[in-house]
């Protein structure tokens, strides 16, 4: 919201044109509902005509110190430490795990997964948390953080000379994750700010209130089965339950107390796909396969039902 101000956007008839009170983005103890934040960045970048809405966004966005996960990763004593420790809690901040840690023979990836709902992530809002994520590592260790490539899912879009001022190193499109490749050297520099004392009860703290926070891990993870089953046609429930490594029976019952249903699930996971899609002009066909439609009919239906 405040790098949105910074470019000169009109934030109070942004949160307007959306009916969402501005005081629920700018409330940073509070969390601000995913789809929420989708409307608000596509009212954004209508407003703006920016094509690169994030970078333009993340250029004037300033490292504050502002909620208990950035003091985390500040006041430990080395950056692996910190970034290690404010993923752990990042739920304070996030709607799911949003930034976790990978595997790579040479580097430290950090990715950066699209926790979607209904509406999808942009490849704006991907690449603005890239970037402000950088901003922040260099700011916790006083400019010594040097990010050794980025990866985005999205293809291209032209402008290599604003990534490059983003990033300052080889950025990769149409790659498999977003990624930040993150060296032993970087991973392992002290930070300008750390303190072991306060990072040991930051850290209690933060374990006390992510105790009570819901864990979006499990629907984040039927989501996921679902989007990767949808094009092969075989997405009901006993293979998606089999691909989570549990039975039918227990799949349901977890849906439940987490208060929705399979078929809403699937649903609404659709509608992303579709949204996606459509936003990316892709043909047609291709939307209703990815969708996992077999009948034309049934995605016209949808479609009405969901006012697209």
């Amino acid at each position: 919201m405040y790098a949105f101000r910074r470019l000169g956007l009109d934030v109070d008839a942004l949160c307007a044109s959306i009916g969402v009170d501005i005081e629920v983005f700018l409330d940073t103890a509070g969390r601000p509902p995913r789809d929420a934040a989708g409307r608000l960045w596509r009212a954004a970048l209508a407003q703006s005509g920016d094509r690169f809405l994030g970078l333009s966004a993340a250029e004037v966005w300033e490292a504050r110190v502002d909620h208990l996960v950035f003091l985390l990763l500040l006041s430990a004593e080395t950056f692996g430490e910190g970034l290690t420790a404010g993923i752990r809690f990042q739920e304070l901040l996030s709607h799911g795990r949003v930034i976790t840690l990978g595997e790579h023979p040479e580097h430290h990836p950090v990715h950066i997964n699209r926790i979607e709902h209904e509406l999808p992530v942009l490849a704006h809002e991907v690449e603005f948390l890239a970037a402000i994520l950088t901003k922040l590592f260099r700011f916790a260790t006083d400019g010594a953080f040097v990010v050794e490539e980025v990866h985005f899912e999205h293809p291209y879009r032209g402008s290599i000379e604003k990534y490059s001022r983003a990033f300052r190193t080889t950025v990769l499109f149409g790659q498999r994750r977003n990624t930040l490749l993150i060296s032993d050297a970087s991973w392992n520099l002290s930070l300008a700010h750390g303190n072991q004392l306060l990072h040991r009860e930051l850290r209690g703290i933060a374990a006390g209130l992510h105790a009570g926070h819901p864990d979006n891990s499990f629907l984040d993870g039927v989501r996921d089965r679902i989007k990767g089953l949808l094009p092969k046609g075989n997405c009901g429930v006993e293979p998606v339950a089999a691909a989570l490594h549990m039975t039918p029976r227990t799949l349901q019952r977890r849906l439940k107390e987490s208060g929705t249903t399979f078929r809403a699930v699937v649903d609404a996971t659709r509608k992303s796909i579709v949204l996606d899609r459509l936003e990316r002009r892709q043909a047609p066909e291709e939307i209703v396969r990815h969708a996992g439609y077999t009948n034309p009919r049934s995605f016209r239906r949808a479609m009405k039902r969901w006012n697209l």
